[in-house]
């Protein structure tokens, strides 16, 4: 694996190679602040697997280098670890925000950033791949109603909703946030109760449409109050809420937009759909296996406990 690593100070640069050499990690390439590295992507015939990024740089800060980095067509879908000592929820919120793929906070445990790395490039080469076969499918003229790329469970990547994750970034958030600013947040997850019906009647291309346009309702109905939210399959999205902001949930009983803003053809049979809304759960863990654990328990909500019902088309 290929990585570039990018830091202003030249010990922790030289620290990173000795460890990254130490997890047989040989090829990597050093730059000192964030417009040499640019430099470097553009100028490699060979793109990088992995990019390690400090936040705080002269120049252009990682945060910035990171949302530049994202413009690259080569690298949609490469993993990006901040690797930083900032630990300020602003800098957590900014970066996945423009595209990290993962928040580390020096000083780091050497084991955890090795298992990071090789999560975060095994998951990069799934989405790779599952996103490229998807392109193809939409792309062939007369798809099959049976010809599915997905199941339903599946946490499909939605791609076009800003502040919408993949599932994995998103558990690396709540991850994050749990442990270092817990009880700032809470976690809420929302259910489209007919997403088995629009699964089962129409096309995976039709059912990705009717996630989409969820999940734009459910973001512009939740904005000033929500963080970032994802697909976690099922139907299900999940939104990270600030618990510093009152959010009327009652908004997303009567202020939802239908689905009669898309073709009728691109959804056929589904006619009106609910959200089913389950009860926020606050956001304070000590690992990642207790903050998956709240993940887990408010998809449960959602599917178990009705909090509210919302009617969309």
């Amino acid at each position: 694996m290929r990585i570039l690593a990018v830091d202003d100070e030249p010990s922790i640069l030289e620290l990173l190679t000795q460890i990254l050499a130490a997890f047989g990690y040989d090829d990597v390439v050093t730059a000192a602040n964030g417009r040499a590295a640019l430099q470097i992507l553009n100028s490699e015939p060979k793109p990088f697997d992995c990019l390690l990024l400090d936040v705080q740089m002269p120049q252009m800060n990682g945060i910035d280098l990171c949302q530049e980095v994202r413009k690259l067509p080569d690298y949609r879908f490469t993993p990006i670890i901040m690797v930083t000592a900032m630990v300020q929820k602003q800098y957590i919120d900014n970066a996945f925000e423009v595209g990290a793929t993962d928040y580390v906070t020096k000083p780091f445990e050497f084991d955890d950033l090795r298992q990071r790395l090789s999560d975060a490039y095994r998951l990069a080469a799934e989405r790779k791949s599952a996103i490229l076969a998807m392109e193809a499918i939409e792309d062939a003229q007369g798809q099959d109603k049976c010809d599915r790329e997905f199941d339903l469970g599946d946490p499909i990547f939605i791609d076009g909703i800003p502040g919408c994750f993949g599932l994995p970034e998103f558990e690396n958030y709540v991850f994050k946030i749990s442990t270092a600013h817990p009880l700032n947040s809470s976690v809420l997850a929302v259910k489209v109760d007919e997403a088995e019906r629009i699964f089962e009647t129409g096309t995976s291309a039709d059912f990705r449409r009717a996630m989409t346009l969820a999940g734009k309702a459910i973001m512009a109905i939740t904005q000033g109050a929500r963080n970032y939210a994802a697909y976690w399959g099922n139907g299900v999205f999940l939104v990270v809420l600030d618990n510093d902001a009152a959010f009327d949930f009652g908004k997303l009983v009567g202020q939802v937009p239908t689905f009669a803003t898309a073709d009728s053809k691109d959804f056929p049979e589904t006619g009106t759909v609910s959200l089913r809304i389950g009860e926020a759960v606050p956001l304070k863990a000590v690992n990642k296996l207790e903050a998956l654990f709240l993940i887990d328990k408010a998809v449960e909500s959602a599917e178990t406990v009705y909090y509210s019902m919302a009617k969309v088309g």
